[in-house]
């Protein structure tokens, strides 16, 4: 340690010297540049990055250190190695440690290929795969420990792959406001997905509680670790549901020694790529709409219009309608100057169907366009030089120069050409804003080029509403995912071809619209897509299953890989026996053998609020260090927050908060997905509240959110989604 902050210390200092170094010139320069100067400013540019790398290189190691010295190690396997007749000492931790002289690893990090032994194999025959090939052995002793701040808490011998005590000391824990890393309790289903390189694209589906969000940080570190110096950490980006989870997630990295990877959201490109002077509804105030709405006239009609434009079946009309597009929309007429034809409509049609048909259709317009213009310069030009020799001769033009000839000439031309031009542009461009609104026709109309049985019964009002938004250039939340698809088939992409690695958290909530995006936003990048069909909160714009998804890929030749996880750690087994079935389909879910309370019902008198805190307060005093309020919707959670008030201590949480706070919260259900705490307290589950089957995702969602208590008041009538259930499996308690 001691001589590796020595190095970061002395990297640290020529990294200044060089900025230093680099200023001093600059100013020296002042505004004049020269060559040399530029080539001056190349070089330190280039030797700053160097000693820039050099000193993020020994940072890290002292990081990585620091890390070793609070816990060297969580394992050890004796293992036997057929081929070399040797029986090695493996220690493994979170970083390597390597003696300097010797090159002896003391410990190697979890993501080497010897450590899989650790997660794979219990006592026994056993193999991992090193750069060399397949190494086969014997596992002759296998030990876990748990050291905290270079104190053994505790260590034993065993022969399971990693021992059910460990896990269920870690499971039996409480959270706080930070997920963190699972190092020592890596199962063997998520260590295969963790280190799977065999697929460009790799679906992880699985119950709540399964481990997906930590599956995937982990998989950034291995790979972070797999392709040192090919791929850093700003090169993988994590697309999550909002801030608050990207706030809830990023201690897990820099506790396994890495940089932190980049969090984005689908809105962010959204604002990316639409045009600024067009407005477009949120995901957010869609969903508010959807929950809160329900007495609006044209609530019916509007939902139908989010289920149709998130479906299949809306994909496969919008690609039927560009092909329609492409073969009717573009009529090329014969471009003439000075009685010459330029270029024929059927040379300007093979160009935009042969020649140029590989590119979107707006690249073929401008190919098409610069192919015109070439063709017309050499005659142009003809024109104006005999211009120029005409005008010599009139004796209104004796005494001017040839460069006034030139420049009356040109602006003649100029003149003369305008019919042309403006040919050109009424033939050549395109408005995709106005292309997408002709897809909202009359039944008929949309006959041309798609099945108009497949349209919802609402279609003319659907029609109706969407033209008159982008009437006023408004896009309606539904429209987002479909016209941008539609612009980048036309247009061409805005690709972010830096980015080689993508995560895609609640993988459930995209329509394949979106996966269609992110495949051509990303043309360069291997992606991690995690979800589960059961958790998702928007009740209609929803994946019908990942199989449609990875088609998206194999589509395009990608090597897609679906694994399939059925085993929930997060929830007691009475809480997830319980919430297990609230599904209408019963889930062959797997949980650990944590035992604790049942889940408890009870119905709210007239002092709700005091009810609520009295719940929240006995958990804490029980060891609770996290709670959750879930409501349905913001309304409702801004209702409890009020009940609350002065009660206990509590953050609300909105969808404009940006953090993660710890201790107790109120928060909307669609805001609390992939989150956990010790705590959860459903604000209020009446028939009224949850009774449509569309809310049946959003109380599941909202209840395996529990790690250890589960609370469900109600006011009136308990929705019969919980009635349902076998009485067994939860209590009633009484107010």
């Amino acid at each position: 340690m001691a001589k590796a902050e020595q190095y970061s210390y002395a990297a640290k200092q020529e990294l200044k010297k060089v900025r230093r170094a680099l200023w001093e010139d600059l100013q020296f320069a002042g505004a004049s540049t020269s060559f040399d100067e530029d080539v001056n400013a190349a070089q330190y540019l280039d030797e700053l990055a160097r000693k820039g790398r050099e000193f993020g290189i020994h940072r890290n190691k002292v990081r990585k250190l620091e890390l070793l010295r609070k816990a060297p190690y969580f394992g050890r396997i004796d293992f036997h190695d057929h081929e070399l007749d040797t029986t090695n000492q493996i220690y493994v931790g979170v970083a390597s440690l390597v003696d300097e002289e010797t090159g002896q690893h003391w410990v190697y990090d979890w993501r080497a290929p010897i450590s899989s032994l650790f997660y794979d194999y219990g006592m026994g025959p056993a193999k991992y795969e090193a750069p060399a090939g397949t190494v086969t052995g014997e596992i002759t002793l296998k030990r876990q420990y748990r050291i905290e701040q270079g104190k053994l808490v505790y260590m034993f011998d065993s022969d399971l792959t990693i021992n059910d005590d460990v896990l269920q000391m870690t499971l039996s824990k409480t959270a706080d406001n930070r997920m963190k890393h699972i190092v020592y309790t890596i199962q063997r289903e998520q260590n295969q997905a963790i280190r799977d390189e065999a697929n460009r694209v790799l679906f992880v589906q699985g119950p709540a509680g399964c481990g997906k969000t930590s599956i995937a940080l982990h998989r950034a570190a291995y790979l972070l670790y797999r392709y040192r110096g090919v791929l850093d950490a700003s090169e993988i980006v994590i697309f999550s549901p909002n801030a608050i989870f990207g706030d809830y997630i990023q201690n897990v990295l820099p506790e396994l020694g890495e940089d932190n990877i980049r969090e984005a959201t689908m809105q962010d490109y959204l604002e990316m790529v639409i045009a600024p002077e067009w407005s477009w509804e949120s995901y957010y105030a869609q969903l508010a709409y959807i929950l809160e709405q329900c007495h609006d006239p044209g609530y019916a009609a509007r939902l139908e219009a989010i289920a149709f434009k998130s479906s299949e079946q809306f994909y496969q009309m919008v690609n039927q309608y560009i092909e329609y597009l492409e073969e009717n929309q573009f009529r090329f007429a014969d471009i003439e100057a000075w009685g010459q034809t330029i270029i024929s409509g059927e040379e300007c049609s093979r160009l935009f169907l042969e020649t140029y048909g590989y590119l979107p259709v707006a690249q073929r317009l401008e190919k098409i366009r610069r192919r015109v213009l070439y063709l017309l310069n050499p005659i142009r030009k003809d024109r104006i030089a005999a211009l120029v020799k005409d005008k010599a001769d009139l004796p209104r033009h004796k005494g001017d120069n040839e460069r006034e000839l030139q420049r009356l000439s040109i602006a003649e031309v100029k003149e003369e050409l305008a019919p042309v031009y403006e040919q050109l542009d009424q033939m050549l461009n395109i408005d995709v804003y106005q292309l997408y609104s002709g897809l909202f026709q009359s039944r008929e109309q949309v006959g041309r080029f798609f099945d108009p049985s497949l349209l919802p019964s609402s279609w003319d009002q659907i029609c109706r509403v969407t033209q008159a938004g982008m009437a006023e250039r408004k896009l309606l939340f539904e429209d987002t995912a479909p016209f941008v698809y539609f612009q980048g088939r036309l247009e061409g992409w805005r690709e972010l071809s830096g980015i080689k690695h993508v995560i895609i958290d609640e993988a459930q909530d995209y329509t394949l619209f979106h996966y269609q995006l992110f495949r051509n936003i990303f043309p360069k990048a291997a992606f991690t897509i995690l979800g589960d069909l059961n958790q998702a909160v928007h009740p209609y714009l929803r994946l019908p299953d990942f199989e449609k998804a990875a088609g998206v890929f194999t589509g395009a030749g990608y090597a897609c890989k679906i694994l399939k996880m059925n085993k929930s750690y997060r929830s007691t087994k009475e809480i997830g026996e319980f919430t297990s079935r609230l599904l209408t389909d019963k889930q062959e879910i797997e949980f650990v053998e944590r035992e604790g309370d049942k889940p408890k019902v009870i119905a709210c008198g007239r002092h709700k609020g005091e009810q609520l805190a009295k719940i929240i307060e006995e958990s804490t005093v029980k060891g609770s260090k996290s709670a959750a309020v879930i409501c349905k919707t913001q309304d409702e959670a801004r209702k409890t927050a009020k009940q609350l008030e002065g009660r206990i201590k509590f953050t609300l949480i909105t969808h404009e908060t940006g953090y993660f706070p710890p201790g107790v919260v109120v928060v909307p259900v669609y805001l609390a997905k992939g989150l956990e705490f010790d705590t959860v307290v459903i604000a209020n589950a009446d028939q009224e509240v949850y009774g449509r089957e569309p809310d049946r995702q959003l109380l599941y969602t909202a209840c395996t959110r529990a790690l250890h208590q589960l609370f469900i008041f109600y006011e009136n009538q308990l929705t019969s989604f919980i009635t349902a259930v076998d009485r067994q499996l939860y209590e009633i308690m009484e107010a």
